[in-house]
């Protein structure tokens, strides 16, 4: 679960803390891939944190309750290393 607290995951759950986002939306904000974000996204699904809906072509992507804690964890985090 480490994992969770390197930048770029961190950064997809700050980001998704806010509002749903798109999976292409999610790698242009994260400064990562699409292909990155893909295989992310369905392992932390995977895991219970995140719900991914079709949206015709593209993949809507929210935190579950589960992951909204996650996020609010690594938020406090950051503000605590800040």
């Amino acid at each position: 679960m480490g994992f969770l607290l390197r930048d770029k995951p961190a950064k997809v759950f700050l980001l998704l803390k806010s509002r749903p986002a798109y999976l292409s939306e999610i790698a242009k904000e994260t400064g990562t891939t699409y292909v990155y974000i893909t295989n992310l996204t369905s392992m932390l699904q995977q895991k219970g944190f995140l719900s991914i809906q079709a949206a015709g072509k593209k993949k809507t992507v929210s935190l579950t309750d589960k992951g909204k804690g996650i996020a609010n964890a690594v938020e406090e985090l950051r503000r605590k290393l800040e």
